[in-house]
């Protein structure tokens, strides 16, 4: 995204962990039998490394493994529904400087509008792309300058991508009703409420200690 550079590293039986950031260059280690399990899923995360991605170091040609491994899925309706169940808990408190809480937020901009294109038959993963599809003006600009984005416009964005799906399952839920759902749903979903949820457990219990 924007002008940030993302190095995969596909190794065999490696550990999952945060990405290693340094002047805009992120580096990423993933499990390669992983990868090949979610090509398999269609997973367009994934599909992004497999077909735009460019093997620096790749002596087994595990990249063209990666490519022939991948199927997509009839529809990608429900990764969108996610998405947005996602973006909604998200933009209902403040999160200040909760970092994780940001990049989801971000992640589940792209995700709702990649999945759309994704379900028109050409998957599109810039940022450009992505705005020329959404038609919300200055998209890419934000997407961009993500992390000097202040809340409120976050917020603001939110709700002007919600109003484009008022038809997705759920998208009425708010509240505990909207983290329950989310927790059932496990993965992605799961750990976005945990984000919030230790973010709040966090604050409550500096207040207790100082009052």
């Amino acid at each position: 995204m924007g002008s940030d550079t993302d190095l995969i590293l596909a190794i065999d039986n490696c550990i999952f962990g945060p990405p290693v950031a340094h002047k805009g260059v992120s580096l990423h280690r993933y499990p390669k039998s992983w990868l090949v399990e979610q090509a398999k899923d269609g997973n367009l995360f994934v599909r992004h490394i497999a077909f735009e991605g460019v093997g620096l170091d790749d002596p087994d040609r595990f990249l063209t493994h990666l490519r022939a491994s991948f199927h997509a899925k009839p529809s990608y309706i429900e990764d969108m529904n996610v998405a947005l169940l996602i973006m909604k808990m998200l933009i209902e408190r403040d999160w200040a400087d909760n970092c994780e809480a940001r990049r989801r937020f971000f992640w589940a901009v792209r995700t709702v509008f990649i999945c759309q294109s994704a379900d028109l038959g050409r998957p599109t993963f810039s940022s450009s792309a992505l705005e020329t599809l959404s038609g919300i003006a200055g998209l890419a600009k934000i997407i961009e300058d993500r992390s000097q984005r202040a809340f409120s416009d976050c917020r603001s964005l939110g709700n002007q991508i919600l109003k484009k799906f008022p038809f997705m399952e759920s998208i009425h839920l708010q509240g505990s009703d909207l983290r329950a759902n989310l927790e059932s749903l496990g993965g992605v979903a799961r750990d976005s409420v945990r984000v919030v949820e230790e973010r709040e457990a966090s604050e409550e219990g500096g207040l207790r200690l100082y009052l």
